[in-house]
């Protein structure tokens, strides 16, 4: 993919639908497809956390592993999602694996570049990271449902903000 592609796949993703095109742009000089085939890893648990990588097409399961009950699935997610946003937040390791369910197209950008490109644009960064942010409250719903069901707790028909 050329640098013109890189910014056109950013754009057409919900992640990036109304992010100013210029700043979006300093994303894709530094992105680099990548493409996997079906049942295979985009990243293991307990990875170094380098990259991020935004699904261009294709399905991931986000899965844990857990020693009491084995692998469990937390979710699915695909075109426009991002995974892996470990090293935006400093973590030195992954905290999950990331399986294909079928052929899926990535682009992958070091989590340091994106903290220099958020640090050099505070209104960019604030973009980014807020985005970032619904991320990662998302996966942490994921992850408390799973939890909830593996002790045998069940969450009440109406989903309630916990903060």
């Amino acid at each position: 993919m050329s640098e013109q592609t890189n910014l056109e796949a950013l754009l057409a993703t919900e992640f990036f639908h109304d992010i100013d095109a210029d700043h979006v742009k300093r994303l894709a000089k530094i992105a680099r497809p990548m493409e996997f085939p079906a049942d295979s890893e985009v990243f293991h648990d307990y990875d170094t956390a380098k990259d991020m990588y935004v699904i261009i097409s294709g399905r991931v399961s986000l899965i844990l592993f857990a020693p009491k009950f084995g692998w469990r699935k937390l979710m699915e997610v695909g075109d426009g999602q991002l995974i892996g946003w470990s090293p935006l937040v400093g973590r030195d390791h992954l905290t999950d694996t990331a399986l294909t369910l079928e052929p899926t197209k990535v682009l992958a950008i070091e989590g340091e570049r994106v903290l220099a490109l958020c640090k050099a644009d505070p209104q960019f960064g604030f973009d980014f990271m807020h985005r970032a942010a619904k991320v990662m409250a998302q996966r942490v719903s994921a992850l408390r449902s799973q939890l909830m069901e593996i002790s045998g707790f069940e969450l009440p028909a109406v989903q309630i903000e916990s903060d």
